[in-house]
């Protein structure tokens, strides 16, 4: 199962060419996780092959929480790397998809920047351990900064790992953190763990994009920040190749 969330303003942005089109590349059940008010718009642009979920009125709250604190901290607005509400919408999605799909024992997050292409299945079973709850991409030479746009998660252990990150989010004890984004939590609860696999410490990979180094576009595209213009994106590519 691929997971992953939208809105309506990022889906005419970018999602009709990326999440839109990943019917046509993976044989996975797709769930798009929205507010409850675009469930039925987006039932009806992405069709039949995608399960769309509303946030539950329970994630909804917790994440107005996490805004409110973040609001009261205020420190350093403005910075991606304290913005907990930023990018808490991405492990409230993921739990609303484990609620509703209980039986999925392999249950993988995707960015919704991402661009899929011929032979993602198999590609993914390749790049991922089957022996391990999790599997992510981390990044060795920037400490406690995993990719977070592609985790999967298996079994009962998976989940939870998963919990365990959501317990943070949901307790706010994401304030105590150094850093407020998934990336910093997931890679603090994934980083020494003996059931969770770094993708890119096995093979390697010591870029700051490790889903283009690991696959050079061939089945993946994570247009994530800046690569959604294609100079930008060209300009990065180039420096993972040559090693820069």
């Amino acid at each position: 199962m691929l997971v992953t969330t939208l809105n309506t303003k990022l889906l005419e942005e970018y999602g009709r060419t990326t999440v839109a089109t990943w019917s046509a590349f993976t044989g996975r059940k797709i769930v798009v996780v929205v507010n409850p008010e675009e469930v039925d718009y987006f039932k009806t642009e992405l069709g039949s092959r995608y399960s769309v979920l509303p946030f539950g009125a329970g994630s909804l709250q917790h994440m107005a929480a996490i805004r409110s604190r973040e609001d009261a901290l205020n420190y350093r607005r403005g910075d991606y790397r304290w913005q907990a509400a930023r990018f808490s919408w991405k492990v409230f999605a993921m739990e609303e998809a484990f609620i509703s799909f209980p039986q999925e024992q392999v249950v993988t997050w995707l960015d919704a920047d991402s661009l899929l292409k011929d032979g993602f299945d198999s590609w993914l079973s390749q790049v991922f351990s089957a022996e391990h709850a999790v599997s992510f991409l981390g990044r060795a030479h920037k400490q406690l900064h995993a990719e977070t746009g592609l985790i999967d998660f298996r079994g009962a252990e998976g989940l939870r790992l998963f919990n365990r990150v959501l317990d943070i989010y949901k307790s706010l004890e994401i304030f105590d953190f150094n850093e407020w984004t998934d990336s910093y939590v997931y890679t603090s609860v994934f980083q020494f763990n003996k059931h969770c696999f770094d993708i890119c410490k096995h093979r390697g990979v010591r870029s700051s994009n490790p889903i283009y180094e690991i696959d050079r576009g061939r089945h993946l595209i994570h247009l994530k920040g800046m690569r959604k213009n294609s100079s930008s994106m060209l300009l990065d590519d180039l420096r993972v190749l040559l090693r820069r």
